[in-house]
């Protein structure tokens, strides 16, 4: 029987694409078991579906890179699983965009060979052991990062958009030192933990929406979380324990704080100057002070008549809502406390109208969805009191809370029976470089920083990353930030004169 051309073709192409279906289905199914046999040898190769960042759709998009801080080689090693870098400075600047930073356990800092403040690129993902929240993926340390907004901080790690941090410990004992720092940027940071920062388990400045969830926040020196500028982050359940303030809210900030542990801290949250943040289904307990602070025209959404806001306080040694210093009538309906525990103008039928979160729409939980670009799991309608397990290592963290003579001093002071002011926290004395002044409200202080040639360019953006070039007076120079202060545009030319560049100060009116 002759069978014609065209159906002689038809099978032909029919057969390939079978052949061709197989072929890929064996590379999947190969993919996936070399995985598998891998997973045990680092601290935890992430599933394909918790190291896909936002956009990304399947595991061909991704770069895979290892580190090992014992057994890994920046100069021989490559990023492979066989052959890993030593230092997660060294993936980070091999990695390109969409890949994944998986770390081995064991302890990353300056004896390994560790450059910081660690600065995260945008789309890249680092990952430890996010089984137990990092206990045994440790980065410590710190160094001199540059805010555009605040001047010279010493930090562990910088945020960077669309980036993420899981399955870490992150500690920085240095004089004031922040573990991670967000500036404007939205990175999802989750089961992570942030203990013993001298100052702030984490910073979150300027317009980001970051995400931070199921994270521990035990003993850092000030603040757990502080949350300023205009930011909008999500703060979702996590534990803030043994600090000074758990959650420290100011500036314009609008926070979405949602089913959070907050418990046995100094006081359990802080809420200041014209922030607006949301509070839903936090469990805030055995606060040494108050379990919730509000003052000046801070203006929280603890729930009204048609969204409850179901927080529960309870055991709290002074007061569940301290709002003796705020300015406006805080609504606070749906919530399980005792009037007899709240001091100010607190409105527990939740007539008053909250602040509206989104224009156009009603302050309600379901607007962080509209709002931040990442989608996040729906808030749970019930909070059930989890227990922070404790780690059988050297490094275990305490039970109670230190408070010994050499604790630090938290940031803020006593007024009066009731009323609590929010102190910042001061900058070690030193001599400032002479600048201009000028009179007014409204004056903000420009940094330039004379350069000669490319190389110092390239410092200046090493240190600064968004630091640009203008020719000023006749000079080159690399403008770096406009601040608010003296101080802080004083911290900024201290960090480049110690890098033998010369800063000059202008006033801006």
């Amino acid at each position: 029987m002759i069978v014609p051309q065209k159906s002689v073709n038809t099978r032909h192409k029919s057969l390939s694409r079978s052949i061709l279906s197989l072929t890929v289905g064996l590379g999947v199914t190969s993919t996936i078991l070399l995985m598998t046999s891998v997973s045990g040898v680092f601290a935890q190769v992430p599933k394909v579906s918790e190291q896909i960042l936002p956009g990304e759709k399947t595991i061909s998009q991704i770069n895979q890179s290892f580190v090992n801080p014992s057994t890994g080689n920046d100069k021989t090693g490559n990023g492979s699983i066989s052959a890993p870098w030593r230092t997660i400075s060294q993936a980070l600047e091999a990695s390109p965009s969409n890949s994944v930073i998986i770390l081995s356990s064991g302890t990353y800092s300056t004896q390994s060979g560790e450059a910081f403040p660690l600065m995260l690129k945008p789309g890249i993902a680092i990952q430890g052991n996010i089984n137990n929240k990092g206990q045994t993926v440790r980065i410590t340390g710190g160094g001199e990062f540059l805010s555009r907004k605040f001047g010279g901080q010493n930090v562990t790690i910088v945020g960077a958009n669309q980036a993420s941090l899981s399955g870490v410990t992150v500690t920085n004992t240095n004089p004031r030192g922040y573990g991670l720092w967000i500036e404007s940027s939205n990175i999802l940071v989750r089961e992570s933990t942030f203990a013993n920062n001298t100052q702030d388990g984490i910073a979150i400045a300027g317009d980001g929406t970051p995400s931070i969830s199921k994270n521990v926040f035990v003993r850092n020196g000030a603040n757990g979380i502080t949350i300023s500028g205009n930011a909008r982050p999500e703060i979702r359940e996590n534990i803030f324990q043994e600090t000074g303030f758990g959650i420290n809210i100011a500036q314009n900030a609008a926070p979405v704080v949602v089913a959070n542990q907050i418990q046995n801290n100094r006081s359990g949250i802080i809420i200041q100057a014209n922030a607006t943040p949301m509070l839903r289904n936090n469990l805030i307990q055995g606060n040494r002070e108050d379990g919730l602070v509000v003052i000046a025209q801070a203006k929280p959404d603890l729930g009204s008549s048609y969204d409850p806001g179901k927080n529960i306080f309870r055991n709290n040694s002074r007061l569940d809502i301290n709002a003796k210093a705020a300015k406006l009538v805080i609504s606070a309906a749906g919530n399980n406390l005792v009037s007899s525990r709240i001091s100010g103008n607190v409105d527990l039928k939740g007539t008053t109208a909250s602040t509206d979160r989104i224009s156009g729409t009603n302050p309600s939980l379901t607007s962080s969805s509209v709002r931040k670009p990442i989608t996040f799991t729906p808030p749970q309608r019930t909070v059930t009191p989890l227990k922070v397990q404790p780690v059988a290592n050297p490094n275990q963290l305490p039970s109670s809370p230190n408070n010994s003579a050499n604790s630090p001093q938290f940031n803020y002071t006593q007024l009066d029976s009731g009323a609590i002011e929010f102190v910042a926290p001061q900058a070690a004395t030193r001599s400032n470089p002479k600048m201009s002044t000028a009179t007014g409200q409204n004056v903000s202080y420009r940094v330039l920083v004379m350069v000669a040639n490319k190389q110092q360019e390239n410092l200046v953006v090493s240190l600064v990353n968004d630091a640009f070039p203008k020719v000023w007076q006749g000079r080159r120079v690399m403008q770096v930030g406009i601040f608010n202060s003296q101080e802080s545009a004083a911290k900024a030319v201290d960090l480049f004169n110690s890098k033998g560049l010369k800063s000059v100060v202008e006033t801006v009116k």
